[in-house]
């Protein structure tokens, strides 16, 4: 797969502010499993909006899908599904990957193929608001 940095895809609704936060975010939560790499850099061109959304800095943010990520030298390592909690009264916002896949060597490894929410994610989550959420904490 060759990238395409230029095309935003679904995700343009998003201004440079939030998606450097996005963006960091997921790059956080890859090295949470175990993705590790000096420069990842994301390819939006494929992103598919699939469900709510939010305001939140400078534009608009959806669950997106079709989101793939590459290492520095342009090799594609990870695809996967956008998910976030915002909590605006709280000044809360987080996003986390839903779906995760990783490519190594040509092989596909699915990391995390379960709706929900991990729990690195969710004890992020202010604690007078994580009781909206228990039900959708990963067992």
């Amino acid at each position: 797969m060759k990238a395409n940095y230029n095309y935003l895809g679904f995700s343009s609704s998003m201004g440079p502010k939030l998606r450097m936060l996005v963006e960091q975010q997921l790059c956080d939560d890859l090295k949470v499993y175990g993705i590790m790499g000096n420069k990842f850099k994301f390819d939006w061109s494929e992103s598919c909006i699939e469900g709510h959304d939010s305001v939140f800095l400078d534009g608009e943010v959806e669950n997106f899908s079709g989101i793939n990520v590459f290492n520095e030298k342009d090799e594609h390592i990870a695809e996967g599904w956008m998910e976030f909690i915002h909590e605006p009264t709280y000044n809360f916002f987080i996003p986390y990957w839903e779906f995760l896949r990783f490519f190594d060597l040509g092989k596909e490894i699915n990391i995390k193929d379960e709706v929900g929410i991990p729990l690195h994610i969710f004890n992020e989550i202010p604690e007078n608001v994580r009781f909206k959420y228990k039900a959708e904490l990963l067992k």
